[in-house]
């Protein structure tokens, strides 16, 4: 199973849903993951938490 298969499959599983509206995503670019973790310079010794920001637009 590869990473997008499994999302899919978890997803499923506990009734998730992405938002497109608002902003949400899942990177499942196993290429993508890898270049970032390089270009970090993450350890298997380090801890990552990713924490997705929130855009609020208003108009004044």
């Amino acid at each position: 199973m590869n990473l997008e298969q499994e999302t899919r499959f978890l997803m499923k599983k506990y009734q998730i849903t992405a938002n497109k509206n608002l902003g949400q995503n899942f990177l499942i670019d196993d290429e993508v993951m890898e270049t970032i973790v390089t270009s970090a310079e993450i350890t298997k010794n380090d801890i990552v938490i990713e924490i997705g920001p929130r855009i609020r637009l208003t108009n004044n």
